[in-house]
């Protein structure tokens, strides 16, 4: 009679048998942190925004209403909110140049507005920022008085161009551009603070310019007893001057 007895498991058995348990107890750990995770983004999901931060140099806008427009009509949950929709809200706004909106995590929305710099009045209606750029606002809101600047359409960056070397030239003299004109004929007119109009023409405008700073002393002291009131540079030696009481013109 033969005895038969059970034979050990071999250690490479048993390492496979503790392979299997242990990617068994993979999958469900794997399993459990898959449903947490579900639960967790769920969970998220309707975490809502809780502020809206508004940053930028306010001067023309006003923030706070804008800020509160923004919590009530674009603010919901932290993932549904469109931040391009806002982005296209702000940039209709009066006196928006650019906007940037971005999530801020868990709970903030970081809008950064930029404003419109007016530098002048385009047309009595519109104004033009630093870029020469036409821009709508209401006018009654400027917190500054600004230059006009009028032409036809398309020559805003021209007019603001000119209006920026005109007062560089003035302004070494103790002169300010209140306004100045391009006719459609393309002709430079402008008007001093003091309401004195000069008329430029089409050509050599700036050496026109110099002329009239450069004779200023000598019609100071050939002045009538009344105010000058407009003086014409056109003329290719000389100028006419025109008095505001006698409608007289002298040429110089």
């Amino acid at each position: 009679m033969t005895n038969t007895a059970t034979e050990p498991a071999t250690p490479s058995r048993a390492a496979f048998i503790a392979g299997l348990v242990f990617f068994g107890c993979s999958l469900v750990f794997l399993g459990y942190l898959t449903v947490k995770l579900v639960q967790w983004v769920q969970d998220q999901q309707s975490v809502p925004i809780s502020q809206v931060k508004l940053y930028g140099n306010f001067q023309h806008l006003d923030a706070k209403a804008l800020q509160q427009r923004i919590q009530q009509e674009y603010v919901g949950n932290f993932f549904r909110v469109n931040v391009d929709q806002v982005q296209q809200f702000l940039q209709q706004q009066h006196w928006v140049y650019q906007v940037a909106v971005r999530k801020q995590w868990p709970d903030t929305l970081v809008v950064v507005v930029t404003e419109q710099q007016p530098v002048a009045v385009w047309n009595s209606e519109q104004l033009i920022n630093n870029k020469g750029v036409v821009f709508d606002a209401p006018l009654e809101q400027l917190t500054t008085s600004l230059p006009l600047l009028h032409g036809p359409a398309g020559s805003a960056q021209d007019a603001l161009n000119m209006f920026t070397n005109m007062q560089q030239l003035l302004q070494l003299h103790e002169f300010s551009v209140r306004q100045i004109w391009l006719t459609e004929r393309f002709a430079w007119r402008l008007e001093l603070a003091d309401g004195l109009q000069l008329q430029l023409g089409r050509e050599e405008s700036l050496k026109r310019l110099q002329r009239f700073v450069e004779l200023y002393p000598t019609m100071q002291q050939h002045k009538i007893n009344a105010a000058m009131v407009e003086v014409d540079l056109r003329y290719d030696t000389g100028i006419a001057v025109r008095y505001g009481a006698t409608e007289t013109k002298r040429k110089t």
